[in-house]
């Protein structure tokens, strides 16, 4: 990464109001690359829900996280994604391969350019998310693929 600090993560009550917002008739302003992802704990069998942003292509889902929530999901794990006001059932399957997660990453962060600040990843002079950044950044994000 271009820095040595660690990049900013979003605090909980910024999650707690998206949520909300995403659950109302208000979710439009959010809904385009904001979902809400419930899962089961697979310790305690609570529900759990957690606040991600998206990229979708046809029938699949792609989210990321550098939290470990995502170990719920190893082994295709059965969700609900809240998309759009639609609640839409899937299988999630996590990726940890470099070369996977950093393509994936990549063309996320090319979409979602706002986003790069949450992964440390600057931009080169074209404005393309930065190759170096984007492999340190993808060794620390887990990739969660989510087949609808």
């Amino acid at each position: 990464m271009t820095t040595t600090s660690t990049p900013p993560t979003v605090p909980g009550y910024v999650n707690w109001v998206v949520e909300r917002i995403l659950r109302s008739p208000l979710h439009r302003v959010m809904s385009r690359n904001t979902m809400l992802l419930n899962f089961t704990g697979r310790k305690t069998g609570k529900r759990y829900t957690a606040v991600v942003r998206y990229v979708r292509e046809g029938d699949l889902v792609s989210c990321y996280t550098d939290s470990k929530w995502w170990i719920n999901l190893r082994g295709g794990a059965p969700v609900e994604l809240l998309i759009g006001g639609k609640t839409l059932s899937g299988t999630a399957t996590v990726v940890k391969d470099l070369a996977i997660v950093t393509a994936s990453l990549t063309s996320f962060l090319e979409a979602t350019p706002s986003d790069s600040k949450y992964y440390g990843v600057g931009r080169d002079a074209e404005g393309r998310p930065k190759a170096e950044d984007l492999r340190s950044a993808a060794e620390i994000t887990t990739l969660v693929q989510i087949a609808l």
